[in-house]
């Protein structure tokens, strides 16, 4: 756990405070800043399911308090559009998510939107705001009630666009939260369902960062927050998933994850399943395409060598035997063996889903095996059915 409390504290764009220190941090905050006023997100029953919602309110006795407490699970523009004029209603001096990532998804997206004036439109893309703007925003103070999207360490925001069917990204430095508070036994008794998902997504983070071979330099603690990351989750998942313990350790690994994403982005997989927003949970859309991207990725030798340095966690005396092994860890967490068949996902959307992806020239190219934007459609469609 040291070496744990380590990589966490040593993440330079979040203070990161996790249970049993997660409240006294939470109420040092307050007293430094002494908000009159806080603007807080949720969705629409986990915060108050779980006891969170009350221990805030306790907590910020004497503070004003506005909620937004209708969050949906994949909130689209409609919605960023809502809570930024309840934002602007409300006039808080500081704001909160308590939820999943899609409650902190959209709370980022809103306060950006809120302090700047502009639609949530114009900041779609990488650095939309940082490099045009100078002025430093004050950001969302996160408390995670899911394991899976490390949301409240990254620089990103999905919001889906409903006229385009697809899941747009802002990727942007001014949104990552300054402060998070991560809790875990909020997230004790959550759905089996919702533990695979979120579970899914974080071990999605972690590999697809960690394989990033050519982003290798942009932080030198990376790849030892994703080689811990991955530990947990090969151990604890199954734990999680039994209800039998393994929720510190899986929220420690999905914080993990989002600090690997930070610097070390997603790939194809997640490139691939952000057009499949209510049909199938995103982290096991991303998890199920891992291990045929993970094939294709092996056409760098830097790949193989990367990929071999997880054999001790997946067994396997080659490349192709860890990624067995790696599916073969998904089997028995109950995650389906193929993408094919599940309901809504039939070769039409995976046409589409190759057509559309192929369009994102800057994520093939920064690939661990880049894809030629002009084959872009063969590959991709190639990876979609064998997944």
């Amino acid at each position: 756990m040291k070496n744990l409390t380590s990589l966490l504290q040593s993440y330079s764009d979040t203070r990161v405070a996790v249970s049993p220190n997660g409240w006294s941090a939470f109420e040092d905050l307050l007293a430094s800043r002494r908000p009159t006023r806080i603007a807080a997100f949720t969705g629409e029953q986990s915060a108050d399911r779980s006891g969170l919602w009350n221990d805030f309110a306790a907590c910020c006795q004497g503070v004003g308090l506005c909620r937004f407490s209708a969050i949906p699970p994949e909130p689209d523009l409609n919605c960023i559009k809502r809570l930024t004029a309840f934002l602007r209603d409300c006039n808080a001096d500081m704001v909160v998510a308590l939820g999943g990532g899609s409650v902190m998804d959209a709370a980022k997206a809103a306060y950006l939107s809120a302090q700047t004036t502009a639609p949530v439109e114009s900041f779609f893309g990488v650095n939309q705001y940082s490099d045009k703007n100078s002025r430093p925003l004050d950001t969302v103070i996160c408390f995670p009630t899911t394991s899976g999207t490390g949301s409240e360490v990254t620089p990103y925001s999905n919001i889906v666009d409903r006229d385009a069917k697809v899941k747009r990204l802002i990727a942007d430095p001014c949104i990552i939260p300054e402060y998070a508070f991560v809790l875990p036994e909020y997230t004790d008794g959550l759905p089996q369902q919702i533990t695979l998902a979120t579970g899914c997504d974080a071990l999605a983070h972690l590999i697809e960062g960690f394989l990033n071979v050519g982003a290798d330099a942009n932080d030198a603690l990376a790849n030892a927050r994703a080689l811990a990351g991955i530990r947990l989750v090969k151990q604890y998942l199954p734990m999680a998933l039994a209800d039998t313990g393994g929720r510190v350790e899986m929220a420690i690994a999905a914080t993990l994850g989002g600090m690997v994403i930070r610097h070390k982005s997603t790939g194809l997989p997640h490139l691939c399943s952000f057009s499949w927003f209510g049909r199938i949970d995103h982290g096991l859309a991303a998890i199920m395409l891992l291990p045929e991207c993970w094939r294709y990725y092996l056409g760098n030798p830097a790949v193989c060598d990367r990929t071999m340095q997880l054999n001790d966690i997946f067994p396997g005396n080659t490349p192709e035997e860890v990624i067995a092994s790696f599916r073969c860890f998904l089997d028995a967490c109950g995650v389906p063996a193929r993408i094919q068949g599940l309901p809504g996902l039939d070769r039409e959307l995976m046409e589409t889903t190759a057509r559309s992806a192929g369009l994102n020239r800057m994520k093939l190219e920064l690939a661990p095996r880049p894809v030629e934007p002009d084959n872009s459609y063969q590959v991709l469609l190639d990876i979609l059915l064998r997944s």
